[in-house]
């Protein structure tokens, strides 16, 4: 080997970290690239009209009267987006993608204060990275589909590292910022409901928070001309949009059963609420032991046991879920079949919305994931009664 050649050689060997976060971005850039000429569905009835009319009606002034569903922090970046000199498909998707990564370091930040590991850049922060940059779902929804679950998810992950470290005011922002963004926040809000009850380490107060920091995201849009009941309302509104479905593309128990949405919308909201009441319950009886691993596996508990029983779920919504079952796993090495059935089963689904590759499949899946869900639902409230280790 030349010198030159050993120098170089060297240099790598002593930096293949470094090297290595390098050359997965790289190649992770590279493939959202080549998807990011798909227009979803979603895209052509919902994102480009909404950013059109921003666009043709005064930029952020439009955020007075703009069409769209979604709360208004989002919408102000879009209406951000209009001046610059990109394609509404490409730069709608570039704020998605740019959270792809805000994922994956959010990831990195629990993984290793979970893992106590003190140095940022190591080999687990560098699989964990590659783990989630890679994860086909996150891949699929930001830079082929154009939607932006990866922004909400990556506040949501933050929350719970302030957790784990017991700084709940730091979590409680974090929650409010995720809860701006997209209201499937709430499908982990019950871990926190429970924790502020059993562990007393926070008061109700931070609970408030959650829409002060909201507020506070939506100023830009108010000053702009939107009106208050707009903001105020608009996660009134949203559950009410879609009613007539029980499920949508979502293997849960109502792909199964095939209810009446006029007579069982409610009656299902209710069920939730119950099936998270009575964990509450079951949890206090039985006096748990804290630590870091009951706290995600709690965390993971609530969101699969939240969307498999809710009513009005797409198939996008279990998205915090699969990223905490993969943190899960890569953690304590448990779950794997859970894991597995959770990369697979939002492939088939995303298949329909993005490609039109109809498959009558979704009963199949549905029952499924109830095999599992009961499996989970009872070897998490095992595992959260046994002892520390």
């Amino acid at each position: 080997m030349f010198k030159t050649e050993k120098k170089i050689v060297d240099f790598f060997e002593k930096n293949y970290i470094a090297f290595g976060f390098i050359v997965i971005s790289i190649l992770s850039i590279a493939i959202r690239y080549y998807m990011l000429p798909c227009k979803s569905l979603d895209y052509k009835m919902f994102l480009k009209p909404w950013f059109d009319y921003i666009k043709n009606n005064g930029g952020m002034h439009a955020l007075a009267h703009e069409p769209s569903n979604y709360n208004a922090p989002y919408m102000t970046i879009i209406a951000i987006l209009t001046y610059l000199p990109i394609k509404s498909l490409f730069s709608i998707k570039l704020v998605s993608i740019i959270f792809d990564y805000v994922l994956a370091v959010s990831c990195m930040l629990l993984v290793n204060e979970i893992t106590k590991e003190k140095k940022f850049f190591n080999i687990k922060s560098l699989l964990i990275y590659s783990f989630i940059i890679f994860f086909p779902q996150v891949m699929f929804n930001s830079a082929l589909w154009g939607q932006c679950d990866s922004i909400y998810t990556s506040f949501m992950i933050l929350s719970l590292l302030f957790l784990i470290r017991e700084e709940y005011t730091k979590s409680f922002i974090f929650l409010g910022i995720s809860f701006a963004f997209k209201l499937q926040f709430i499908f982990i809000l019950p871990l926190y409901i429970v924790l502020y009850v059993v562990t007393k380490k926070f008061s109700i107060i931070n609970f408030l928070i959650i829409p002060f920091v909201d507020f506070i995201l939506c100023i830009p849009a108010l000053l702009y001309g939107k009106p208050l009941r707009e903001v105020v309302s608009i996660y009134l509104e949203q559950p009410g949009m879609y009613k007539q479905y029980m499920t949508l593309n979502f293997p849960n128990i109502y792909s199964m059963i095939g209810v009446d949405p006029r007579y069982f919308y409610r009656i299902g909201f209710i069920f939730t609420v119950a099936i998270c009441a009575l964990t509450l319950i079951y949890i206090i009886y039985k006096k748990i032991n804290w630590n870091n691993e009951k706290i995600m596996l709690l965390a993971l508990y609530f969101i699969l046991v939240v969307t498999y029983f809710l009513p009005g779920m797409h198939e996008r919504y279990l998205y915090a879920g699969e990223v905490i079952c993969l943190l899960y796993y890569y953690m304590y090495k448990k779950h794997f079949g859970i894991l597995v059935f959770l990369i697979l089963a939002p492939l088939i689904t995303y298949s329909n919305v993005l490609h039109g590759n109809y498959f009558d499949y979704m009963p199949y899946l549905s029952i499924a994931f109830f095999v599992i869900i009961v499996y989970f639902m009872k070897n998490t409230l095992q595992e959260l009664t046994s002892k520390n280790s």
